[in-house]
């Protein structure tokens, strides 16, 4: 089973700041949150770097692990061998991490936008299903959260997109099949992971503060 660990940092939280939250984490870490130039981007990055050591500590691999991430030419950071990804939304912090197979995880707030500023990202086929529906708000997040797991999971980039192919429970990337499964953790979230896998999914929400015992 694929855990999701699932924390959420609180508004004007003086006990946690960012500072605090890097001393918990290796140099290098420390100085890639310090090119966040906004609080909540910095304070996002660190916890899901000591959510990703949490994952660590409780499959038995070394916290020291988290100085060996590399990243792709795409941009996608890992391990050589295991697999994690990180999203984050308004306060919300999630992670997938598995030993075995690629993952992607996305989370987004339902919030009203102007969705003629995405029409560029999605084929006609389906901006014209988004359109037709009867809630065309719901329908883009439906499609957009599906592609940003699925980019994720196969490693590619925003600029293609298109070449993501997303369905009820499965997407496509260069004739791969990726799996989706849908969480609720919060009725005004979307939340959806990807894996290479079929597999079966569970949360665990941690508080920020048993973040910081490992």
């Amino acid at each position: 089973m694929l855990k999701i660990r699932i924390v959420k940092i609180a508004k004007n939280n003086s006990s946690f700041t960012k500072e605090f939250l890097l001393k918990n984490l290796p140099k290098s870490l420390q100085e890639r949150a310090k090119r966040y130039l906004d609080e909540e981007s910095s304070l996002s990055y660190s916890a899901g770097r000591l959510l990703l050591k949490r994952a660590l500590f409780e499959n038995g691999l070394p916290a020291s692990l988290l100085e060996e991430i590399g990243y792709s030419k795409q941009g996608k950071p890992s391990f050589k061998v295991h697999n994690f990804s990180i999203s984050h939304s308004n306060g919300y912090v999630v992670l997938a991490f598995s030993t075995n197979f690629s993952v992607g995880i996305d989370i987004e707030k339902k919030k009203t936008i102007d969705l003629k500023l995405f029409n560029y990202l999605f084929t006609a086929v389906e901006w014209a299903s988004i359109l037709d529906a009867k809630n065309s708000l719901e329908r883009f997040y439906w499609f957009w959260i599906r592609k940003e797991a699925l980019l994720k999971a196969a490693g590619c980039t925003l600029k293609e997109l298109k070449q993501l192919e997303v369905y009820e429970h499965h997407g496509t990337y260069k004739e791969k099949h990726y799996y989706f499964k849908s969480f609720d953790f919060d009725p005004d979230f979307n939340g959806i992971v990807a894996t290479e896998t079929q597999t079966a999914i569970g949360m665990e929400f941690i508080e920020l503060k048993d973040l910081l015992k490992d």
